[in-house]
């Protein structure tokens, strides 16, 4: 897999399923995968059995943690659980460190937040409209802030703050997805504790994975 960069300007990535139901973005796949824009902002979007999951491009935060906004939304039947503790990434050094969910609006309960954020308020009870993520949609709730493909500054805590009133910087708890609608907001990938890692500014993640009703979406 190559950083996530290269999958907004090339199709050069393998879409399959796999006895684990393992989806993997390839823009060549226009059936299943798209490159979306919300907001002017580039996510990349897989849809697998009524199951829509989208994502930008993570920004390096500069201190071991990564931040991406999710969106998840279904036109199924059934309602089901969405859990951020089953999202990871794989880093780009030779052992793939995998850079766990770490529930930063937990971690930021009863702190001062910076000025735009959310004070971790649960994206779950946001619905998000299916089709704001179409090509040239607008941004429904949960979209990712315009200019947001570059690192914020390192010393912020929170996600980054909002863009307009439909820019929530909610963060992604997780909850029951209900047909016909969906959960959006930013997670947090961070190194592993005790990890020597060596992540500079410019590095980016291999690979992000989300699990979502027992599929792998693999971005």
């Amino acid at each position: 897999m190559k950083i996530l960069t290269v999958f907004l300007i090339s199709a050069g990535l393998a879409y399959g399923q796999t006895p684990g139901k393992i989806i993997t973005f390839n823009k060549a796949d226009t059936e299943h995968c798209k490159v979306v824009a919300v907001k002017g902002m580039p996510l990349l979007q897989s849809t697998y059995d009524g199951i829509t999951v989208a994502i930008a491009m993570p920004m390096n935060r500069g201190n071991g943690d990564f931040s991406i906004f999710v969106a998840v939304s279904q036109t199924g039947a059934q309602p089901f659980r969405v859990n951020p503790k089953d999202f990871y990434g794989l880093f780009s050094d030779e052992n793939h460190t995998r850079f766990a969910f770490h529930d930063m609006a937990a971690e930021m309960d009863g702190m001062v937040h910076p000025p735009g954020a959310d004070g971790g308020m649960s994206a779950a009870s946001k619905q998000v409209d299916p089709g704001s993520m179409g090509p040239g949609g607008a941004g429904g709730p949960g979209g990712p802030p315009p200019g947001g493909g570059g690192p914020p500054d390192s010393g912020a805590s929170g996600p980054p703050p909002s863009g307009g009133p439909n820019m929530t910087p909610a963060y992604f708890r997780g909850g029951k997805v209900k047909p016909g609608a969906g959960i959006a907001g930013w997670i947090t990938l961070r190194k592993p504790s005790g990890a020597t890692l060596e992540i500079r500014p410019t590095d980016m993640l291999d690979e992000i994975d989300i699990s979502v009703n027992g599929i792998l979406f693999r971005f």
